[in-house]
């Protein structure tokens, strides 16, 4: 079950950046929960700030004087949300992780920057260490958003990547529960990845069609499987056959999708279906975004 008491927006101030602040209002709004604006001062990066030698108290003031107006220019264009701001010094991974702990938050969001998708977020790769280090899950907004979904407010439609493993699970619980709070259109999708078609396609031709068939129906019904009573009604089924962050990116834009939800494994960067390389794949593309949800052993 999804606790959302608190939902902690991390910015870097840059418009790309601030993207996230929108959705992670409505999040917050729509579970009553706090919003927590988070902001981090990378000491060894502070030339953004105009200055070469600075007190970091005296720095914190000013730049939280700053903060505070231009995020409350943000919001006072949305429906009201009960917020607040931290600002802290330090590393941005280390201080956003702490944040999160410290306020009990149940889901982090944050952009990216458009200029090289998930690699650079706030100082550095710090999308990618939180991703696989976070308790909690981590809504990651593409920086370079499309103009049509770059003022994306609120969640309408929701697709659960699934792989069948225990971190995918994890994922699929919980983007159940974010449609039925947020009444959202679900779909639950499955890929069929391209090495897998390939041993399908390579098969005695009188056979290809009926393998093929079963093998769409078996993974229909596995889908179904975990879809609750009270949403078998709305809830679409796919089966996608290729690469996965791309048949799961053309599905959303065919089908208006408004967020993907996936799970990441923790083993390591580099994985194949459902995991950090998909994820990571699917928001350099930058058309969606994408919920990594990390199952903690």
């Amino acid at each position: 079950m999804l606790n959302m008491s608190t939902v902690v927006c991390a910015t870097d101030l840059s418009e790309a950046s601030n993207k996230a602040v929108p959705l992670a209002a409505h999040i917050a709004r729509s579970f009553k929960a706090k919003l927590v604006v988070a902001h981090i001062i990378d000491l060894p990066a502070v030339t953004p700030y105009g200055e070469t030698m600075v007190d970091p108290q005296e720095l914190r003031v000013r730049v939280e004087e700053s903060t505070r107006s231009q995020i409350g220019d943000i919001l006072a264009l949305l429906e009201p949300v009960d917020w607040d701001l931290h600002i802290t010094l330090g590393y941005p991974a280390k201080e956003i992780q702490q944040i999160v702990t410290e306020t009990k938050a149940g889901l982090l969001v944050a952009a990216t920057h458009p200029r090289s998708g998930l690699e650079r977020f706030l100082l550095g790769s710090v999308s990618r260490k939180l991703m696989f280090t976070l308790t909690v899950p981590f809504l990651i907004i593409p920086g370079a958003l499309p103009l049509e979904r770059s003022a994306l407010h609120r969640i309408e439609s929701i697709m659960i990547a699934c792989d069948f493993s225990e971190d995918s699970d994890s994922a699929l619980f919980l983007g159940i529960d974010l449609a039925r709070h947020l009444k959202a259109k679900l779909t639950l999708a499955t890929v069929v990845d391209q090495g897998q078609l390939d041993q399908i396609l390579t098969t005695d031709p009188q056979k290809e069609h009926s393998v093929a068939g079963r093998l769409v129906c078996e993974l229909t019904n596995k889908l179904r499987a975990f879809v609750p009573d009270d949403l078998k009604d709305g809830t679409v089924l796919e089966v996608l056959a290729g690469h996965p962050h791309e048949e799961l990116n053309k599905y959303a834009i065919l089908n208006h999708v408004d967020l993907i939800v996936m799970g990441v494994h923790g083993r390591g960067f580099i994985e194949n279906l459902m995991v950090g390389s998909t994820t990571d794949r699917l928001v350099r593309l930058g058309q969606f975004p994408v919920m990594a949800v990390r199952k903690v052993h």
